[in-house]
This record gives C-alpha cells, sequence and structure tokens, in this order.
C-alpha cells in the first residue's frame, strides 16, 4: 500500500501503540488478548524498551498518515540450544487487511532476522485464522505441530497450529 512505512518501534510510540492494540483486539477474533487486558502505557514504554535493548528481538511497526495500522515482533532467546529461532507475532488494523500490509512487515522481518543470525522463525495461528495461514504459507511457512484445544473463545474449544520456516542462508 502506497504511504505506509515500515520502521523500527520507538518509546514515543507508546501511547499510540496502546491505542493500536486496544482497536485491533476489538476488530479480530484471532488475538489472544481482549481489549481490556492490553497493557496501560507504562508497561508498552517497558515492553518497548525490552525490545530496543535487546538484539535478540525485532519490533516493526506499520505507519500510515501519522498512524500506527500494524505491529510485527520476533523474539530470540538467550539460550544457547534456541539461539538459532525466533518467535512471530504480528497484528493488523482490519480496515488495512488486504492490502499488502502483513506482506511489507513479515518482509522487512524476515530480512532483519537473517541479517541478525536467526535460522529459523515460528509462530502460532488459531486453525480457522484463514486469511493469516495463507499469508504466512505465501512466505513459506508450513505446519509443523497442532496444539488441541488451545484456544477458548465464548466456551468453544479451538486448536492452535504452530507454524515454522526455515531461513535460507
Amino acid at each position: 500500500m502506497e504511504g505506509v512505512t515500515i520502521r523500527w518501534v520507538r518509546l514515543s510510540d507508546a501511547p499510540q501503540l496502546v491505542a493500536f492494540k486496544k482497536a485491533v483486539t476489538s476488530e479480530s477474533p484471532f488475538l489472544l488478548t481482549h481489549p481490556d487486558e492490553v497493557e496501560d502505557v507504562f508497561e508498552a514504554r517497558r515492553f518497548i524498551s525490552i525490545y530496543l535493548t535487546d538484539d535478540r528481538r525485532i519490533f516493526l511497526v506499520a505507519e500510515y498518515q501519522g498512524e500506527i495500522v500494524g505491529m510485527i515482533t520476533l523474539a530470540g532467546s538467550s539460550r544457547r540450544k534456541i539461539l538459532h529461532k525466533a518467535e512471530l507475532g504480528i497484528s493488523v488494523r482490519k480496515p488495512y487487511w488486504g492490502k499488502g500490509i502483513g506482506s511489507a512487515l513479515i518482509s522487512e522481518a524476515l530480512r532483519i532476522a537473517k541479517q541478525k543470525g536467526f535460522k529459523k522463525i515460528q509462530l502460532e495461528v488459531m486453525e480457522h485464522n484463514e486469511r493469516a495461514i495463507r499469508l504466512y504459507k505465501k512466505f513459506g511457512f508450513e505446519v509443523e505441530g497442532r496444539k488441541k484445544k488451545a484456544i477458548c473463545m465464548d466456551g468453544q474449544y479451538f486448536d492452535l497450529l504452530v507454524m515454522g520456516k526455515w531461513l535460507e542462508d
């Protein structure tokens, strides 16, 4: 989408990030957080600073006309046995679905992850989130496993799919 900027998150984004998360969690049933569970600005600043000071983490936002409309995080560990992999989380505001923002965020995050030496990216997605699954498959993610009845929504249980992608050298 023209006019969208993908950039690293900034500490000053905290208030807008809280507003973004409250909006995005009310728009999509596929996120694990309810709007009333979104952190406050103080906690958001703490979360952002962890990502900005840890070389094993990536936190990018998609900005359109001064507004955050998407975000992606990749969290790696400092534990030696899992140094090679990072966990991906992504969300995009519903009015911007299908406009290439998710693709742009994933593309840039994977580029940076490769630079940082990550070899594998993993994520979890609800089994019925077909739009997201198509997006991940487009980038070469494959279903590697299933966490049965890991999600409970409105008294109904859903599986989480574990997907992974090996980053080629």
